[in-house]
């Protein structure tokens, strides 16, 4: 006998359109001898045990369960027999996915709940659906994630479905309460417009409008009387905002021999019996809790695991430096579900990806071109999202997750490749990518203060102020200035002892940023480059914001100079054209220091050496009185001493010539903890 644990998060008693199609199902089950067991989600305790002790787990909604998420990764990492059966939109945090059909929602999803579904689709043996204009929303944003599906037509009881020969010409029939999602303005725009019907409407108006008098409003009613109501109306009123699923009472309505006044966002309009084949809409379902359990059944014994790619062709038709490292953790998850990867990247990175990556075959993208593509089972070009309208888009990979979920680029790669094969693992595993090999004999730090549009340059006098100043401050360093074609004149460096300018290709670049102990740099393919050995780095942001494009590493600093200084949105015309570039003139290079400060105190760069307690620069400091008035862009404190030991103390301490190790009193080591913890002071190596 096949236990079942039927879990659903409404209690049983409750009716509604996924309730009945439920009990429907249940009925069903119990008729073929299965042990069906329906939990409402309300004890985890009781639902584990019940999950464990059954053969299958039929899991449907969960949005209103307190413990939705551990039951996901629950049933997932104990390999728990399950079919997720949808009746709405249950990775969408709201359930409606207005987002496909409204373009002002943008970034509406729930990271967390995007993925821990797409987790528990992929690992389901079967998922169900409600149409297949449901099953095409699901398909286009989790692919193969969800490729194993049935589409189950509404179970309806057909046998209690009836059509009078002869209906009330002039009544329109509304089922539920007048909100906005269930398209409440549509139906009294509509009854203003035709005074000559009547609108009979159970359930209450939602809506803060008045309606007119040829609306009645009652009480909500059974099932049973629904399907009465429906049998003596000429009309079906139904037109959501939002995608239904399914509607199973539009399905009634249709089986009814009602003239819908609908439109394309009800989902059990997307079947092929709709709209001039009722026979066949009631054979479908009737025939739908057997296909069912079928289904459920043959899944279970049939349980099917996926191949991998045979061999995969991937490239970056468009995008610079920085995007082509970007996309690494994406390329990384496809080799793992793939026998072979053929990697094409730009001609100056083969040196560099033949270096550090592993399990590619790695070619030029000028090849691709003489390539004979029969030989691949899948070409995918990972072109930067949205697709680009100047360059062939051949292969060019759909980013569903864009403009859905608010992440890192990075991310929307991966779970682009995750469409593809519903193996792909979509956590980020992090860094590094490239390993990185400091120079700790003769210690240097990197700094490139070109990019490759001019507007996203910080002022070059500024880096060179700022290179000075921090080869003062560590003496045991040294620097190497990076500068392409393209980048400001040597010139500027050129006389600075301690400094060493790179003017190689990217294999000699690849070098010099391997053993670099900290990298300074505007928003740049090399500031990307630097992030994918992990090292620390600071970069400026001036019309380009640190977004969803940003360099990464454990240790970043990101100095963003246009908020409060400019709200101009900076499309290219006006970048192009822009004369004060407040955005990034307004970074002063002692702001730069405090961030390069911050780094260096955080990463535990060049750690075992002596630490000197170094006053924020971006801080002025005056006495007054008894006492220091401390000043910056945001804060002003007064601390006053009435101790002359620690009067002398903070005195050398703003000097930045007190050590860490030095005898202070008891309370003058808590207000130095303070002020480090508040990045007024920091504890920096010799």
């Amino acid at each position: 006998m096949l236990k079942v644990a039927f879990l659903h998060d409404v209690e049983m008693d409750f009716i509604g359109g996924a309730e009945l199609s439920n009990k429907k199902i249940i009925d069903k089950g119990l008729s073929l001898g299965y042990k069906v067991v329906y939990d409402g989600l309300t004890d985890f305790e009781f639902t584990r045990s019940l999950a464990y002790d059954s053969d299958i787990v039929i899991l449907n909604n969960l949005v209103k369960c307190d413990y939705e998420f551990e039951l996901i990764s629950f049933l997932i990492d104990n390999k728990l027999p399950t079919v997720k059966w949808e009746h709405d939109y249950g990775f969408c945090a709201k359930r409606t996915l207005f987002c496909v059909v409204d373009p002002k929602f943008k970034n509406c999803c729930d990271n967390s709940r995007f993925h821990n579904y797409r987790n528990l689709f992929a690992n389901a043996l079967l998922n169900v659906f409600q149409s297949p204009m449901h099953y095409g929303y699901y398909s286009k944003i989790y692919g193969q994630a969800v490729a194993r599906h049935l589409v189950l037509p509404p179970p309806i009881n057909v046998e209690n479905i009836k059509s009078q020969s002869v209906k009330n010409e002039d009544e329109v029939l509304f089922l539920g309460n007048l909100n906005h999602a269930k398209g409440g303005h549509e139906l009294i725009d509509y009854a203003i417009e035709n005074p000559q019907l009547k609108f009979k409407v159970f359930g209450r108006n939602r809506l803060r409008r008045n309606t007119p008098e040829n609306i009645q409003f009652q009480d909500k009613i059974s099932n049973e009387s629904v399907l009465k109501e429906l049998s003596k109306s000429k009309y079906f009123f139904f037109k959501p905002r939002w995608p239904e699923a399914s509607g199973r009472v539009a399905a009634e309505a249709f089986l009814s021999g009602n003239t819908m006044i609908s439109n394309d966002r009800v989902g059990t309009f997307s079947y092929s019996f709709y709209p001039d084949n009722i026979d066949e809409a009631k054979k479908q379902m009737i025939a739908a809790p057997t296909l069912f359990w079928e289904s459920v059944v043959e899944a279970l014994e049939n349980v099917k695991t996926s191949k991998k790619f045979n061999h995969v062709l991937v490239y970056k038709s468009y995008g610079g430096l920085g995007d082509q490292f970007i996309a690494l953790p994406a390329l990384n998850k496809l080799r793992d579900v793939s026998e072979q990867v053929t990697l094409a990247v730009p001609k100056g990175l083969l040196g560099v990806y033949k270096r550090n990556t592993e399990g590619f075959n790695l070619i030029t993208i000028p090849e691709v071109e003489k390539l004979d593509k029969s030989k691949f089972d899948k070409e995918i070009n990972l072109g930067n999202y949205p697709k680009s309208r100047r360059f062939r888009n051949v292969g060019v990979i759909d980013y569903a997750t864009h403009n859905k979920l608010k992440q890192h680029a990075l991310k929307h790669y991966i779970d682009a490749i995750a469409t593809l094969h519903k193996d792909v693992d979509t956590t980020y595993n992090g860094y590094p990518y490239f390993k990185s090999q400091v120079n700790t004999e003769e210690p240097y730090f990197t700094v490139h203060p070109g990019a490759g549009f001019k507007p996203k340059w910080w002022p070059t006098e500024r880096y060179v102020e700022l290179i000075i100043a921090l080869l003062n401050r560590f003496k045991q360093l040294k620097c190497v200035v990076i500068l392409g074609p393209d980048d400001p004149d040597s010139s500027y460096f050129e006389n600075i002892e301690n400094v060493t300018l790179e003017t190689g290709n990217l294999d000699a670049v690849e070098a010099c940023l391997r053993g670099s102990s900290f990298h300074i740099g505007n928003d740049s393919g090399i500031t990307h480059f630097a992030g994918v050995f992990n090292v620390p780095f600071v970069s400026f942001h001036g019309l380009t914001g640190p977004g969803s494009w940003s360099a990464l590493s454990e240790h970043r600093e990101v100095v963003w100079g246009k908020p409060g200084n400019c709200n101009i949105r900076c499309k290219y015309d006006i970048a192009i054209n822009c004369e004060h570039r407040n955005c990034l003139t307004s970074i002063s290079v002692n702001r730069a220091l405090e961030a390069v400060y911050k780094l260096i105190q955080k990463s535990e760069i060049m750690k075992g050496r002596r630490e000197k307690l170094v006053f924020n620069p971006e801080y002025t400091v005056r006495s007054q009185g008894e006492g220091f008035l401390i000043k910056s862009r945001e804060k002003e404190l007064f601390l006053e001493f009435k101790d002359a030991k620690e009067r002398q103390c903070f005195e050398s301490l703003v000097q930045n010539d007190l050590f860490s190790d030095e005898e202070t009193t008891e309370n003058f080591e808590r207000l130095v903890d303070t002020l480090i913890e508040e990045a007024l002071v920091f504890a920096l190596p010799e």
